[in-house]
């Protein structure tokens, strides 16, 4: 006996989590190196808001690098969901509604997994949350 799965629900998850890890990993590097993502650069004049040292006092931790570690966390969470919402299809909802929301979190840590997995996320998501066994 096959068990069924929410396979398009699981498989669109996954890609969003990975994609919002990158969209983090990317984010992070780019506050750790000072870039423009990083804080105000051109706006105000100097890197980050408090001139080399960031927001939190240390080199590199500009908006940048928190907004690069949460989406970071944000997509580990969501891979998790992920597997988890393979591994136990009776929980679904459960499952679903957790990618749903740290996907729709995703947008403002994580550059939304460059907006395609935010996308994706919310897609899989409610996928998860609608889907019923035969």
């Amino acid at each position: 006996m096959v068990k069924e799965k929410p396979t398009t629900a699981y498989i669109l998850s996954l890609i969003a989590g990975i994609l919002i890890l990158l969209g983090g990993g990317m984010g992070t590097y780019t506050g750790m190196m000072g870039g423009t993502y990083s804080g105000f650069y051109g706006m105000m004049g100097g890197r980050h808001m408090m001139g080399n040292y960031g927001m939190m006092g240390f080199p590199g931790w500009g908006f940048g690098m928190g907004f690069g570690v949460l989406g970071l966390i944000l997509g580990l969470i969501i891979i998790f969901g992920a597997i988890m919402l393979d591994s136990k299809p009776k929980e679904h909802k459960t499952w679903g509604t957790i990618i749903l929301i740290f996907s729709i979190l995703s947008i403002f840590g994580g550059m939304g997994g460059f907006g395609l997995g935010a996308l994706l996320g919310i897609i899989g998501g409610a996928l998860a949350i609608s889907w019923s066994p035969k």
